[in-house]
């Protein structure tokens, strides 16, 4: 399927049916699989899918459907969409679809050729890479997938929108069991890339082991401690900042007041060493692309400058409401899997948030705190986007007293607002790590609390 050919057919052909507006979103998504059971590479998979998403517009009504295509053709597309747009109701913030605007960079920017072309037996040798790394007579890697995609879209619209992309991602996730004299440690590793040969993964696997032979001799924590700095390892604590901030700053939350922080531009909501910025185009990023999921070229937004907010994300829906320009944040594709991003609309959210990296390292940010905390690895790092409010089960963690590292702790959480921390002082460190969409180092955040058993 040509998809450029596609989306002009898809959209002339709506037009054609009495739309007033129309537009395709096109996609073809490559992805060579590999899964790990018991240290050994068992299950290889390639798999390849071509889908458009279809919207058509009757004034303010708008009909959306989506197909692969493989039993129907572009004239069955159509008539859905059209049946969907004549029965729905008329949406009264409903404006426009975006305009055309210059597109920079070649669509290939993106892209890995090698990464393109790794196939099931490439992955297989990278994922043996950490697996004999991490593996030792006490550690086993039970479980793990490694996944290359290759993916490129075309956008075209009866605005003149008329804008294509291509890129690649790389996913991982490894889990180690480290097993001695009846005790168990686990170990938690992802990998996030452009290229899969930009991945170490022989350090994957030494920090894999390392994880899992630390927290065999972990302690109860049974203490309760107010009042502490966490210190939170790039994977953890971009988790917790990039569910917040990129739910803050969507405008489509925004538009519903739902957002903590509507009408607080200009307004310091942060501590003075926070600054975070959505990168469209950004080297790491697995969503950096020339446009966005609707043909909006994609840009730099400084969000938060010195602890003061500076700006929303906008996708074309919400910034006509404002009578703004869209920021490039009309996304449908996914950092970890492009996979499906055919089947719905576009929703208003980051591409990658970066937070720039700081001065200190781990250690000299170790040395700096009293008593605290840091975290490899929770069950999961989650936070309440609306409230701020966490509670949080450490998996793998050390206590900090008098700027040391002391005894490896279980059985804890971590409770707090994240909110009213990063008002507080925040410390960032300077290794920047990729973590889904977000590229972000380790950070340290004060006015937590550690409770134990």
């Amino acid at each position: 399927m040509d998809l450029v050919d596609t989306a002009h057919k898809l959209v002339s052909q709506s037009e054609q049916n009495g739309a007033s507006q129309a537009e395709a979103f096109v996609i073809r998504v490559a992805t060579s699989s590999i899964y790990i059971d018991d240290n050994i590479p068992k299950i290889g998979d390639s798999k390849i899918e071509v889908g458009v998403g279809l919207k058509f517009i009757l004034g303010k009504k708008v009909g959306f459907t989506s197909s692969t295509l493989l039993s129907e053709s572009t004239k069955d597309v159509v008539k859905r969409a059209m049946s969907i747009a004549t029965i729905s109701n008329e949406d009264p913030k409903f404006t426009s679809l975006p305009e055309a605007r210059k597109v920079s960079g070649k669509p290939d920017r993106f892209y890995d050729k090698a990464t393109a072309e790794a196939d099931s037996s490439v992955l297989a040798d990278k994922c043996m890479e950490l697996v004999k790394t991490a593996g030792s007579d006490a550690v086993s890697v039970p479980n793990g997938v490694l996944r290359a995609s290759a993916l490129e879209f075309n956008v075209v619209n009866s605005l003149g929108v008329d804008a294509s992309s291509k890129s690649t991602i790389v996913f991982g996730y490894f889990t180690a069991k480290a097993d001695e004299d009846g005790k168990v440690g686990e170990g938690v590793q992802r990998v996030w890339s452009r290229s899969l040969y930009d991945v170490d993964f022989v350090a994957k696997g030494e920090k894999l082991r390392t994880q899992a032979t630390s927290v065999i001799n972990a302690k109860p924590f049974k203490e309760k401690w107010d009042k502490i700095v966490a210190v939170l390892a790039p994977s953890e604590g971009s988790e917790m900042m990039g569910t917040l901030v990129g739910t803050a700053v969507s405008a489509e939350n925004v538009n519903n007041r739902s957002s903590p922080w509507t009408d607080k531009v200009g307004d310091t909501i942060a501590h003075e060493n926070l600054s975070v910025i959505d990168n469209g185009k950004s080297k790491l990023g697995l969503m950096s692309a020339r446009v966005d999921d609707e043909g909006v070229p994609t840009q730099k937004t400084r969000i938060i400058e010195n602890g003061v907010l500076k700006s929303y994300l906008f996708d074309s829906y919400n910034a006509n409401q404002l009578d703004l320009k869209s920021t490039g944040n009309g996304l449908r594709r996914g950092g970890r899997d492009a996979h499906g991003a055919f089947a719905g609309m576009v929703s208003c959210r980051p591409s990658t948030l970066e937070i720039p990296a700081g001065s200190k390292s781990v250690e000299d940010i170790i040395s700096e705190v009293k008593k605290g905390v840091y975290i490899e690895h929770f069950a999961w790092p989650l936070v309440d986007p609306l409230s701020g409010a966490f509670s949080n089960e450490i998996r793998n963690a050390k206590i900090i007293e008098n700027g040391e590292l002391k005894d490896q702790i279980k059985f804890a959480l971590l409770i707090g607002n994240l909110y009213e921390s990063i008002k507080d002082e925040i410390l960032v460190g300077s290794d920047t790590e990729v973590h889904g969409t977000r590229v972000m180092p380790t950070m340290a955040f004060a006015g937590t609390e550690l409770v134990g058993q």
